[in-house]
């Protein structure tokens, strides 16, 4: 038998927009911008949208109240408001979609709709961002140094999501609608020091830093949405708390049930129970069990907060110098189950030296790195509690160059080659982390990833 298929899919846009622009003497600056986008993939009445934006600067170096500030050699300010617009990728969305799920009806191919596509919306629209930028531009000292600073604020509303219906009818259990809306404000700093630029030896150094707020704004029911607290960062990291492990069973919280009859604390397969040598995981609604109602916020997230980078370049005569270095700052990340050595029985139980430092009955102390070796039936020791978090900031140092170059007068005869270099490079060779496992650069934390490689390569460079 065989079969065959064809599709066709169709998407329109359109869209208009005007800019004016005024300039004088590189001292009043401005811009404003309309645009009118229109897209079929949204609903019919809902299609268009107007999206302005203005932006002024001033150069404020250049005014005369200015000139007893000899040290300053350039100013300016810059300001800027927006609004843009998203469309999304599913052309048909808006207007309901069908499947053929492979039954028949009265001979013809049956079809439904599509449980991907959900009820029918037509007031699915653009998702919009509105964005306010200020920023400064400055130089010293006779251009020495130049500094950047900028300051973002973006709001987004609007945004697509897909909300759970009442009922349990197969096919309409969930519409996409246009309801969450988040925020994101932050700062970046670039500074850039030519330190050194009349001498024999000529430095140079530059450096750049970014730090970034997230919050999640507003829901389509007003209630916070699983782990999307209102006011709170996207991605919040939750997990249960712990506080060491349980050195004998004594130390298991008991609870009294209605007939009287006390039972330890469970976890949330109510088969097993907490034994020797398994973290303390907090019971926080005191329910006498430990299940997803337990977990709490810790207060981090898996995107680093601050990125950052910095290197130098560095010149006397022939020799050349130049080194990079980069990192990032709180950053948290949780481990995976299959690193825990003995939670899989697997290769990966044993690919840590301080899997040794683990709890026994002889080694009962809180301070070890890991839980019970697990027997396989009462598997507990792999909550994911606090014990997992890892902070995941370091500091590398990217790249290493020394560099020579030779003399011209060795190919003074030729007008072919323009120069010779030699150099040795190094990278990755140094990384600085309280990350105690492998490369905290490596976002995969289930041990199955190899490190960021290390390397050491000489070579020349002919220019012609």
């Amino acid at each position: 038998a065989f079969e065959y298929s064809s599709g066709f899919s169709e998407e329109r846009m359109n869209s208009y927009f005007g800019r004016l622009t005024y300039n004088y003497k590189e001292k009043y600056l401005f811009e404003a911008t309309l645009r009118r986008d229109g897209s079929s993939v949204f609903g019919e009445d809902v299609r268009w949208a107007t999206f302005p934006s203005i932006a002024v600067g001033w150069t404020f170096s250049d005014e005369k109240f200015m000139k007893p500030f000899y040290w300053l050699s350039f100013g300016k300010i810059r300001a800027s408001w927006g609004v843009s617009g998203q469309k999304f990728s599913q052309r048909y969305l808006s207007q309901g979609l069908l499947s053929a799920n492979g039954t028949t009806f009265h001979g013809d191919i049956a079809m439904f709709p599509d449980i991907r596509g959900g009820v029918i919306n037509k007031k699915l629209s653009w998702e919009e961002t509105n964005q306010y930028d200020l920023g400064f531009d400055l130089s010293f000292l006779d251009y020495r140094l130049r500094l950047v600073i900028d300051y973002y604020y973006r709001y987004t509303k609007g945004q697509l999501n897909q909300i759970s219906l009442p009922g349990d009818i197969y096919y309409h259990q969930f519409q996409w609608q246009n309801g969450m809306a988040i925020s994101n404000q932050g700062l970046e700093l670039e500074l850039e020091a030519d330190i050194l630029r009349h001498t024999a030896v000529k430095w140079k150094m530059k450096f750049n830093a970014s730090r970034n707020w997230n919050r999640f704004e507003k829901s389509y029911s007003g209630k916070d949405e699983d782990s999307f607290i209102i006011g709170k960062p996207l991605f919040n990291i939750y997990l249960y708390k712990d506080n060491g492990y349980y050195n004998s069973q004594d130390e298991v919280p008991v609870y009294y049930q209605a007939d009287g009859s006390k039972k330890y604390l469970m976890p949330m397969f109510e088969t097993q129970y907490f034994t020797s040598g398994d973290p303390k995981v907090m019971d926080v609604n005191g329910d006498g069990k430990v299940d997803v109602f337990d977990k709490s916020p810790i207060g981090g997230t898996k995107d680093p907060e601050i990125v950052y980078g910095f290197g130098l370049n560095m010149k006397y005569k022939n020799l050349d110098f130049g080194a990079l270095f980069q990192g990032i700052g709180r950053s948290w990340n949780i481990l995976g189950s299959s690193i825990i050595p003995g939670a899989n029985r697997g290769v990966t139980g044993n690919m840590f030296t301080n899997a040794n430092d683990r709890w026994t009955v002889d080694n009962p102390s809180q301070n070890v790195f890991y839980p019970r070796l697990d027997d396989g039936i009462n598997s507990n020791n792999n909550q994911s509690s606090t014990w997992w978090l890892r902070n995941m900031s370091f500091l590398r140092l990217k790249n290493i160059e020394l560099g020579y170059s030779l003399p011209k007068n060795l190919w003074r005869n030729t007008t072919v080659i323009s120069g010779i270099r030699l150099f040795v490079r190094g990278t990755n060779l140094l990384t600085f982390s309280k990350f105690d496992l492998w490369d905290p650069e490596v976002e995969n934390t289930t041990g199955a990833a190899y490190p960021i490689m290390k390397s050491l390569s000489a070579g020349f460079e002919i220019k012609f």
